[in-house]
């Protein structure tokens, strides 16, 4: 009597195992680390940085602001244009992300693309445990292609704060200062 109670144990057991890995969900998020990020490779702006603050960050550090600097203006751009900030979401921190998926609205996407070519960075201040940058964006070249075929270059001044979460750095604000037309060389 007592093997067939164990029995019926273990057939239920059983049963259950299987019906919870049915129930498992069978999609898997990719780590962070093995994303493809083709946004952040297919751009190339030049980049100049200039540090003015009292802490000074290391070359390493320096390179890894560069290379997130490109990544975060890729996805900046590309916000531009299509308004849906998701596949954007790891390179902008929680609030920053939060506020751009408030404000998200679905629909077609833009016909105006932004594409940046050039960057001075002034880092005003730099911590000192290298998780927090405010830096000044001096004449940032941005060209904005309209569906007609004409483009407008513009010059512009931004402030960015950014904050280096997980693995990268993160955009946690951004204001345009002042943006210019530049005049069309003749």
């Amino acid at each position: 009597m007592t093997r067939w109670i164990f029995i019926g144990f273990l057939f239920l057991a059983g049963l259950l195992l299987v019906s919870m890995a049915r129930i498992r969900s069978s999609h898997s998020v990719v780590p962070y680390f093995l994303r493809y990020d083709s946004l952040a490779l297919n751009a190339s702006p030049q980049i100049d940085i200039q540090v003015n603050s009292i802490e000074k960050p290391d070359k390493a550090q320096l390179e890894k602001l560069e290379k997130d600097y490109i990544a975060i203006w890729a996805h900046l751009n590309y916000l531009y244009q299509h308004p849906n900030p998701r596949p954007s979401q790891e390179r902008f921190t929680e609030r920053f992300y939060r506020n751009l998926a408030k404000n998200y609205q679905k629909g077609e996407a833009g016909s105006i693309q932004r594409k940046d070519s050039q960057h001075h960075l002034f880092i005003k201040t730099w911590s000192r445990d290298g998780l927090s940058c405010n830096l000044l964006d001096r004449d940032a070249q941005l060209t904005y292609l309209f569906p007609d075929g004409s483009s407008q270059t513009v010059t512009a001044t931004v402030a960015v704060s950014l904050l280096f979460q997980g693995d990268n750095w993160r955009l946690d604000a951004i204001r345009f200062i002042n943006e210019t037309p530049n005049q069309p060389h003749l």
